[in-house]
C-alpha cells in the first residue's frame, strides 16, 4: 500500500538508537515510532519525548515484537542480546535493523543467519561507514581500476583519548556484554576492508593487550587536566556507567595489531589504539598501478598513479569525522527499505563475515599463532 504507515519498534533506546531514529523520521511522516523497550527509564523518557509520547512501552522485548502495529524492529541493545532479539523479531514476521556487531559468538551469528533465511524478511546491519561518501568514493576508484589491482593495504582506527576512556569505563569493557574490543568497536573497519578488497580473510595473526588503561597510569588524568567545561581528562564522554577507566575491572585490550591474508591474495595490516594523540581512521591502499591514501577524520582522499611525471590528485568528497557523513545516507536508504522494499545495502552476511574475521583475529591474539579462517566459514557452509 503506497501510503501505508510503517511502524517502528525500538529495543534499546540509548543515544545511538535515538540518533538513527531521528534521522530516519526527519521529513518522513509515514514512519512512526509505535513501541519502545529499554530497562533504563531515563532512556524511555527521552525517546518518548523526542519521537512519540503515545508509543507503547514494553518491559519485555518479546511483547514488543508481537505488536501488530510494529513492522520494523530496530535493535540497539547490548551486543550480547542481539541474537535472541533478532531471532524473536524474525519469528514474529518483522523486518530488522540491528546495530553492529551482529553477535558476540559464532554460534549466535549462525543461529541468526538461519533464522533470517527461514523468515524471508529484510535485515540491515548498522555498518554506517559503508554509507559514507568518503568510502564509497574509495570503492568506486578501486572498481574503476584507477590504481590497478590491489596488492596490499594498511588501515587503522586510533581513538581520541576521551573516547578510549569512555570505552574503558562503559559496559563495553566486558566481553560478556560487548564481545572483544575488535568486534565491538572495529568490526566497522574490518567490514570496510572486506568490502574494498572484495574477498574473505583466509589467514590471520594478531598481537594486543591492555597496556595503558591500568591503575599505574591513572596519574594521566591529572597530568592532562580538565577541558574547558571542567570535565576530567579521559572522562569527558557521557555514559550510564562511567567508571574510572584506569581502575575499572575489564577484560578487553586497549591496543591491537593484526595482519590479514585474503583468498584473492591481498594482504592487509590493521592497527587500533584507545589512547591516541592523533585521531585517525586511515587507509593506505597499494595497487599494481598506483596508491590511495585516505583519512575519513580529515576527509581527505589522495590518489597517485605510478609514473615519473604523475602527481597526487585530491579526490575528497567534502565529508569528514568518525562516520564521514554515513549516518544521514544510512537513514535515507533504510527509509527506502521500509517504505519501498529496497533491499538493504549491508545485510546479515556482511555482519557475519565481519564477525568471523574478528573472531579469528582474536583467536590468533589469544593463542599466539596464525589462524586459518576457513574452518569458521565451513561451520555455516
Amino acid at each position: 500500500m503506497k501510503n501505508r504507515v510503517v511502524g517502528l519498534g525500538l529495543i534499546g533506546c540509548g543515544a545511538m538508537c535515538r540518533i538513527v531514529t531521528k534521522k530516519l523520521l526527519a521529513g518522513r511522516p509515514r514512519i512512526k515510532v509505535r513501541a519502545v523497550c529499554d530497562p533504563n527509564k531515563e532512556s524511555i523518557k527521552k525517546t518518548l519525548a523526542e519521537f512519540n509520547s503515545r508509543a507503547v512501552v514494553y518491559k519485555d522485548y518479546r511483547c514488543l515484537v508481537e505488536d501488530p502495529g510494529v513492522d520494523w524492529v530496530m535493535i540497539a541493545s547490548w551486543n550480547c542480546f542481539h541474537k535472541e532479539q533478532v531471532i524473536a523479531s524474525f519469528k514474529a514476521g518483522k523486518d530488522v535493523f540491528c546495530q553492529k556487531p551482529l553477535a558476540t559468538t559464532l554460534r549466535d551469528c549462525i543461529a541468526m543467519r538461519r533464522a533470517w533465511k527461514k523468515s524471508g524478511k529484510m535485515f540491515n546491519i548498522g555498518f554506517t561507514l559503508r554509507y559514507s561518501p568518503h568510502y564509497r568514493k574509495i570503492q568506486q576508484l578501486i572498481e574503476q581500476g584507477r590504481i590497478g589491482r590491489i596488492i596490499s593495504l594498511e588501515f587503522n582506527e586510533t581513538l581520541d583519548f576521551n573516547h578510549g576512556g569512555y570505552i574503558m569505563g562503559d559496559w563495553r569493557r566486558f566481553t560478556r556484554y560487548a564481545g572483544t574490543h575488535l568486534l565491538e568497536k572495529c568490526c566497522h573497519d574490518i567490514d570496510l576492508a572486506n568490502w574494498i578488497v572484495g574477498s574473505k580473510a583466509v589467514r590471520v595473526a594478531s598481537f594486543g593487550g591492555l597496556n595503558f588503561f591500568t591503575p599505574r597510569h591513572e596519574y594521566h588524568i591529572k597530568r592532562v587536566g580538565r577541558d574547558r567545561n571542567g570535565a576530567c581528562a579521559y572522562r569527558t564522554w557521557p555514559g550510564k556507567v562511567n567508571k574510572n577507566p584506569f581502575t575499572s575491572r575489564k577484560d578487553i585490550v586497549d591496543n591491537q595489531v593484526a595482519i590479514i591474508e585474503y583468498a584473492n591474495g591481498v594482504r592487509a595490516a590493521f592497527h587500533t589504539n584507545c589512547n591516541a594523540g592523533i585521531r585517525e581512521r586511515r587507509m593506505y591502499i597499494c595497487g599494481t598501478e598506483g596508491a590511495i591514501r585516505a583519512d575519513v577524520i580529515r576527509g581527505t582522499i589522495e590518489l597517485r598513479r605510478i609514473g615519473f611525471q604523475t602527481k597526487i590528485k585530491r579526490l575528497d568528497k567534502g565529508v569528514k569525522g568518525g562516520h564521514g557523513g554515513g549516518d544521514e545516507i544510512l537513514a535515507e536508504e533504510l527509509a527506502r527499505s521500509m517504505l519501498n522494499g529496497q533491499p538493504p545495502v549491508t545485510g546479515l552476511d556482511d555482519g557475519l563475515i565481519s564477525a568471523v574475521t574478528c573472531f579469528a583475529i582474536d583467536e590468533a591474539m589469544k593463542t599466539g599463532r596464525v589462524v586459518d579462517v576457513r574452518p569458521y566459514y565451513k561451520k555455516e557452509g
